[in-house]
């Protein structure tokens, strides 16, 4: 087992590019509407590439025992809910409402999005999950005009936001377009493929 840093990983992720390996493709999630998406919060055993493996706080989709860093792509679609119920498995001391910057409570954990037009209690930052088995649900409700794009979602509990995001706990979030989205007629015509 090696033990490394996440820039360690970065390292080598881009050496193995270089290389010529294929880097592997994230698994994708669809939370469509009412969908629920079970996140667990544990220690694991992550893997790069089938190259090396490290002991990390990861987070666990769907049931599964493979960590995944960084997390899955969660695809969520304009005017539909979708619910992330994270549990945080990690072993240690809960820390209460402890509201404070500087290094604390390693083990509690808060979800924040970056990119969603949703409602303030709906990204609560606010939450603490705590450990040993604390569960919350997230509930998303996207609006219908809610815009398509890439975003992404990472632990956030002020004083421990720096070491979960660089153990992996951060993903992709996909919003897809709203099905009655059609492209403009200047871009329609851009990316026809008769122009070029």
């Amino acid at each position: 087992m090696v033990s490394i840093t996440r820039w360690s990983a970065s390292l080598l992720l881009a050496v193995t590019a270089a290389n010529g390996a294929a880097l592997r493709e994230l698994p994708v999630i669809d939370c469509t509407d009412g969908g629920v998406i079970d996140i667990e919060i544990k220690a694991g055993t992550a893997s790069v590439e089938n190259v090396l493996e490290f002991d990390t706080r990861a987070y666990h989709f769907q049931g599964s025992d493979t960590a995944s860093v960084p997390g899955n792509t969660i695809k969520m679609h304009p005017g539909q809910e979708c619910t992330l119920r994270v549990t945080n498995n990690l072993v240690g001391t809960a820390c209460g409402d402890t509201h404070s910057n500087d290094y604390h409570c390693p083990d509690t954990h808060t979800l924040h999005t970056h990119g969603l037009h949703v409602s303030p209690s709906e990204d609560n930052i606010d939450t603490h999950i705590e450990p040993n088995g604390g569960t919350h649900d997230y509930v998303y409700h996207l609006p219908e005009e809610h815009l398509m794009g890439t975003h992404w979602y990472h632990a956030h509990h002020h004083g421990s936001t720096a070491m979960q995001v660089g153990s992996g706990m951060a993903g992709v979030l996909l919003v897809e377009p709203h099905e009655s989205y059609s492209l403009p007629a200047d871009l329609e015509e851009l990316y026809n493929d008769e122009v070029y």
